[in-house]
């Protein structure tokens, strides 16, 4: 389809031929925010999709009698670069007048320049708010604009904007803070790349975007892989406090009150009255806490039998009833009693030393933790859209954690704020279930489509096996014989890589890990553990890269959900196959049937069942299966060993036109596998 064909696409072009699903989603983009409406896209890869996006979000915003800036929000760095090298090239076809100005922002410690940057992460950001509160952060006080024009005028990438911020001269003899910068030039640009919280978690979309001189209605979003987007936002409300916590609180308010008592040797008058009066709240509040300390370990007795005792067990607990016992507890002592509201304002205060010897320091204090939880507690006890659960790690220290249920009582408000949206995925699948979760204002025009992509077929085709599960009821040494000979028949016939993504590390320990058969050893592994950080997922990455420059075959191991099936990319066609082991349903919880028992209220049984469960888990699959395919000329082999997969309700939740051929057993799985790499047996050269 040559882009100039129509000026139904806009002039906002990174190519000069679209693929047809390509144009149809800039089409139906500029129908949606033409009217301040919404895009949901379930969009696979090889479309073009953010080439699309960005077509129609900037035909939309300098159409609008007060341009918007669009605000592309994403999760993954690597989609950064992505969005940077397509407004390059929208540029190459725009006169200089209307060439398309870009700031690329992401983390403080992401883009520091000093040398608090080297810190683990929790300790840079107390650092780093301590530098900029005492004025000792010489680049963070220097002046933006003797730099801003330069960002403006080419798009940089992010690590281009900082090393630009690195140099050193007259006017910044100590360089200048490209995080500052970055946030200062936003309301100057056309589009602003970054990640969900800016938007979506209150805390940071209140400095934020306050930093940005930018308001909700002057923005255009785009949201990308917005699968994540509903747990990114239940995620900014989850806090989880201990006995542990609620101690450290009342160490951390006794050093403030120290240094407070310190500072206060000196000062005469009012400067005197006013430490005196402080110090007096701070006297009421240790002693509050030291209340709260004895007085919760009996409420927690009290509620323990609801727990069946075994590591794991828990409990959803009253949030009415918990504000109730913590107010309480805080009247006991009438001559020092304090109000809730009160000890949350006076905790949210406390600052103490860092100490940057401590490996284990925490990025929030145990005061601001605890502030937080009760703050949540106080404001929605009476929400069925919260939830409280209580348990206790290794079976002996209490904990309690805060949950949202429903993310659009966050995205709700803030949609109907802004002047429209698209969102886009992958794995958006359904559309519409993310229409419902996020609450898509319903008095606004929504465009929700799937749309094909017709090279997977032929170069991702999908292979289920029909003798093999993950349910534990049929959990057992006949299934894991089965499962591991599916695996071995995909390894002996697969040329180069091959990821193997299971639905708990348990499962992958015993399935793969475990398994001494020659292919498996054969192989060097590359094995995903609990904690792993980013850092670690990308240097594999590199060495599958390396690996294959060797002729190195290696397997790739990880979980579903986990990093390497979600939050990595594979660039270079790195992966020839991916294989994925059974389902990876939610395990049974209190959250989880708070969550169950809310969809049923909103939506009914049948459709609670697909929300809560089938789909999360369905979803899970598909960004693995994703993977291996980045761009249209990759190809790779995808098996998928679970037979539950061809019952009706679990096949009902997967994309319409996807091609999936049953495999009987490991015999079929061996002559499907040899036949694709006979047709197929080169990765693809070259990355678009």
């Amino acid at each position: 389809m040559r882009s100039n064909q129509s000026e139904e696409f806009g002039v906002f072009l990174a190519h000069d031929e679209l693929r047809e699903a390509q144009g149809e989603m800039i089409v139906d983009g500029i129908a949606a925010l033409g009217s301040g409406g919404f895009l949901l896209a379930s969009a696979p890869t090889g479309i073009g999709k953010t080439a699309a996006a960005l077509a129609a979000a900037l035909d939309a915003s300098r159409k609008s009698p007060e341009p918007k800036v669009v605000m592309f929000l994403t999760g993954r760095q690597s989609q950064h670069r992505i969005v940077v090298d397509t407004v390059r090239r929208i540029n190459e076809k725009l006169d200089e007048n209307s060439k398309v100005r870009l700031v690329d922002l992401i983390g403080q410690q992401g883009m520091c320049i000093n040398e608090i940057r080297h810190e683990h992460r929790a300790l840079f950001s107390r650092l780093c708010a301590d530098k900029r509160g005492s004025r000792t952060c010489k680049p963070w006080l220097a002046d933006s604009e003797l730099i801003r024009p330069r960002i403006l005028q080419d798009p940089l990438h992010v690590d281009e904007l900082v090393s630009m911020c690195e140099r050193r001269d007259n006017e910044l003899p100590y360089g200048i803070c490209p995080w500052k910068v970055a946030r200062e030039s936003a309301s100057f640009a056309d589009i602003v790349v970054c990640d969900y919280n800016h938007v979506f978690v209150e805390a940071v979309r209140d400095s934020s975007l306050s930093a940005m001189g930018l308001d909700l209605d002057d923005m255009i979003l785009v949201v990308d892989e917005a699968h994540n987007l509903p747990d990114r936002i239940r995620r900014g409300f989850e806090r989880r406090i201990t006995m542990k916590v609620i101690r450290d609180a009342v160490l951390e308010i006794e050093e403030h009150t120290e240094t407070l008592q310190s500072k206060g040797a000196g000062l005469k008058g009012e400067e005197s009255d006013a430490n005196n009066s402080e110090l007096d709240r701070l006297r009421r509040s240790k002693a509050a806490m030291r209340r709260l300390r004895e007085g919760l370990p009996r409420w927690f007795a009290e509620i323990e039998g609801g727990l069946a005792g075994n590591v794991g067990e828990d409990q959803r607990v009253s949030m009415t009833d918990f504000v109730k016992r913590v107010s309480g507890i805080l009247a006991e002592d009438v001559e020092r009693s304090i109000e809730t509201d009160a000890l949350v304002r006076m905790l949210q205060t406390i600052r103490v030393e860092v100490d940057e010897t401590d490996e284990d320091v925490e990025e929030e204090t145990a005061c601001m933790r605890l502030a937080i939880l009760l703050q949540t507690c106080m404001q929605n006890h009476d929400s069925p859209a919260f939830a409280l659960v209580h348990d206790k790690i290794a079976g002996e220290e209490h904990r309690l954690t805060t949950h949202l249920l429903d993310p659009g009582v966050v995205s709700g408000d803030l949609l109907k704020m802004c002047s429209g949206a698209i969102m886009m995925s992958g794995t958006l699948s359904p559309p519409k279930m993310y229409g419902d979760l996020l609450k898509i204002p319903l008095d606004r025009v929504s465009i929700i489509k799937e749309y094909t992509s017709h090279f997977l077929s032929e170069r991702r085709p999908v292979l289920i096996a029909k003798d093999v599960t993950s349910r534990y009821q049929d959990r057992g040494e006949e299934n894991t014989a089965r499962l591991r000979a599916h695996i071995h028949s995909v390894l002996k016939k697969t040329p180069g890589h091959v990821a193997v993504f299971a639905p708990s590390y348990a499962l992958l320990e015993q399935i793969l890990i475990e398994d001494e058969d020659w292919i498996v050893k054969s192989r060097r592994m590359l094995q995903e553990r609990p904690g792993d950080s980013k850092e670690k997922m990308d240097r594999m990455v590199d060495t599958l890269h390396r690996f294959r420059r060797e002729e190195t075959p290696a397997i790739l191991a990880g979980v579903l959900g986990g990093k390497l099936a979600e939050g990595v990319d594979y660039p270079g066609n790195i992966l020839d196959a991916v294989i994925c082991i059974g389902l990876p349903l939610p395990p049974p919880s209190s959250r989880q049937d708070a969550l169950k028992s809310y969809y049923e209220e909103r939506y009914g049984k049948q459709t609670a069942w697909r929300y809560a469960g089938s789909q999360p888990a369905i979803n899970r699959l598909l960004q693995a299966m994703g993977r291996p395919i980045r761009k249209a000329a990759d190809r790779a082999l995808v098996v998928l060993l679970e037979k539950r997969l061809l019952q009706r309700g679990y096949k009902f939740c997967l994309p319409e036109g996807m091609h999936m051929v049953e495999s009987v057993d490991s015999g079929r799985t061996e002559r499907h596998a040899e036949r694709f790499f006979r047709n197929n047996p080169d990765p693809a050269k070259h990355i678009e």
